[in-house]
């Protein structure tokens, strides 16, 4: 006698508790709000692969974990791209918390701007101010969705550093997931809390993320390379620093050319 699986109706023995093709539980309960609730508990908790037990693993084994990911160990730790975007949505949601809604008068908190006789000069400089002002608001409400975006020049920064070990670009990718979900984990559950605490938002928080980005990229890439004196600490330490100042300055770049042109006004 056989039965179905009613995820994917596959056939199986009686004796099976999973699903040979998709491994869902061949009992299942009729769905509570209890099963519902141990669903969820179960998977940020499950002993293999639960999100807590990675961020955990994150901090004590730190690169081993992408590591052992991408040489297969697969059903042990929880998903890379699943974390990061699972993260991104924590930080997006703590750092809103406290986001101010109130509009800035450039010309009030600019009243020199009212002496140029110009009106197109004027239109100008005001733009200039307002987009400066944007830019503010964004570094200091989100600037760890912009070390988000820097995951790819990261990943490559490393590949390119890194293109003789046995990793392609893809799994340097992975590894960016985990390495940099962590820090802005860290960002949005520490520092922005207690920058509100002890009053030191904007650019110090900034600074203190850059710096925790900076040590926990060169030691969790120790990790992940073995650790062979091939790749000494030293090196992991000035490729993390390059990566950073790379994308610093390719960001700064694209803001600055924002600031002046507005984009030749495709975001005004």
């Amino acid at each position: 006698m056989e039965f179905l699986c009613k995820n994917c109706e596959t056939a199986f023995a009686p004796a099976y508790n999973y699903c040979p093709e998709c491994s869902q539980k061949t009992t299942l309960h009729r769905l509570t709000f209890h099963e519902v609730i141990h669903e969820a508990v179960h998977y940020f908790t499950h002993a293999d692969k639960g999100l807590f037990q990675l961020i955990r693993d994150l901090v004590l084994k730190r690169g081993l974990v992408a590591r052992e990911y991408i040489d297969g160990k697969r059903k042990k730790y929880f998903p890379p791209l699943n974390f990061f975007l699972l993260i991104a949505a924590v930080f997006v949601f703590v750092s809103t918390l406290r986001e101010s809604t109130q509009s800035v008068d450039v010309l009030q908190s600019h009243p020199e701007l009212n002496e140029i006789s110009n009106p197109i000069a004027k239109e100008h400089a005001v733009g200039v101010y307002e987009r400066k002002a944007n830019v503010s608001h964004f570094m200091t409400k989100y600037s760890n969705l912009m070390a988000m975006c820097s995951l790819p020049l990261t990943a490559l920064v490393f590949w390119v550093f890194y293109r003789k070990a046995k990793y392609n670009y893809i799994e340097h990718l992975v590894a960016g997931m985990y390495m940099l979900g962590f820090c802005i984990l860290v960002y949005a559950l520490l520092i922005i809390p207690l920058s509100y605490a002890f009053h030191f938002e904007g650019n110090p928080a900034v600074l203190i993320f850059f710096l925790i980005q900076f040590v926990y990229f060169a030691v969790f890439y120790y990790g992940f390379l073995n650790k062979t004196t091939k790749r000494p600490l030293a090196k992991v330490l000035a490729v993390s620093l390059c990566s950073l100042i790379v994308w610093i300055l390719i960001s700064g770049s694209v803001v600055q050319f924002y600031i002046v042109s507005g984009f030749g006004g495709l975001l005004d």
